[in-house]
């Protein structure tokens, strides 16, 4: 059903590589909302390689177009692909979902020669996109963010747990963590031990955390001997816009991010966003320095009145258009 869906008609010129759900996270997300929406408006000059259907295929589809747009967050695939894009006189868009400077010595190098060997570096905040646009003046910052109208529901027995836990307590706060993730300090991306410990201290109010890998609820059993009742744990994929509804405010506990799309997603759905201050980010986020010291209740009324006055705009506006503009603008490009 996968290939038929992206199936084309006819030779595409741009091939978007990337990897569909399963696994759900922010970059197969992307790729697979990125496709859906090319579908709805009808442009039909791409194709789609699947990482996960095996590297022959993939390579076939490689030759047979003229310019590529990868979704990969390895920093030494993006730095491969874009020295073969250059040896093969194909044009590449690569798209850097993380934050600039995440990686060790290596790992930023690679990143800052693939930005300097592509034709379009597509950056998601504004301190990474000072960094790239003094290697690269094609750089573009675009957010990550593509709406899509499908929430996939909760199976029968994940609903009745999430209503039941929910039913227990007066403010609901959610999280999420694609998976287990440490930053080059080693410090955890996504925050959860602190937050499960912040919980522990805050036992009127509930924490969803969503934890679609199914690696987190481990890593967090074997580290704590015992975590509060008031911590719900789903590790099951799913569409993480169901714990969004449920849910007072959706915090966000990183120690570095590109665009989140759960902030937006959160949004969109009028559910303030509690945010650490690690990046910059839409405007409409509470900033919070440390989870210690944030007055939840106070910052979700401030929250709300913050969503009440937003717009439509909040997570970087028409983004399908805009990447739809790089790629009518590579393919008239003939050079």
């Amino acid at each position: 059903m996968r290939n038929a869906r992206f199936q084309l008609v006819s030779m595409a010129n741009i091939l978007i590589i990337g990897r569909l759900p399963p696994p759900i996270g922010g970059v197969t997300i992307h790729v697979s909302r990125l496709i859906e929406n090319l579908e709805r408006i009808g442009f039909k000059n791409f194709d789609f390689a699947d990482l996960n259907e095996g590297l022959p295929g993939v390579l076939w589809k490689f030759a047979t177009n003229r310019a590529i747009h990868l979704h990969v967050s390895n920093p030494y695939w993006q730095l491969c692909v874009a020295l073969i894009c250059r040896l093969l006189l194909k044009k590449l868009v690569v798209t850097y979902h993380g934050n600039w400077g995440r990686y060790d010595l290596a790992g930023n190098l690679s990143v800052t020669l693939s930005c300097w060997l592509a034709h379009t570096p597509i950056i998601q905040n504004e301190e990474s996109f000072k960094k790239a646009f003094q290697w690269n003046k094609n750089a573009k910052l675009i957010s990550t963010y593509l709406h899509s109208d499908h929430i996939a529901p909760l199976d029968p027995d994940t609903a009745s747990l999430l209503l039941n836990f929910t039913k227990k307590y007066k403010l609901i706060t959610c999280t999420n963590a694609w998976n287990v993730a440490f930053d080059k300090y080693g410090k955890e991306i996504y925050g959860i031990s602190e937050l499960v410990e912040w919980a522990a201290e805050n036992e009127s109010h509930a924490l969803i955390i969503s934890d679609p890998s199914g690696n987190y609820a481990p890593f967090i059993k074997q580290k704590y001997q015992h975590i509060s009742a008031n911590v719900l744990f789903l590790s099951i994929p799913h569409d993480f816009r169901n714990i969004l509804k449920v849910s007072d405010a959706f915090i966000r506990n990183t120690s570095t991010d590109g665009v989140s799309l759960s902030i937006c997603e959160a949004m969109e759905l009028n559910v303030p966003v509690l945010a650490s201050d690690s990046v910059s980010r839409p405007a409409h986020c509470r900033i919070f320095k440390s989870l210690w010291q944030l007055d939840v209740e106070s910052e979700i009324v401030a929250g709300r009145k913050m969503l009440s006055g937003s717009n439509s705009e909040l997570c970087g506006g028409e983004v399908i258009q805009r990447l739809i503009a790089v790629y009518r603008e590579i393919l008239a490009d003939r050079s």
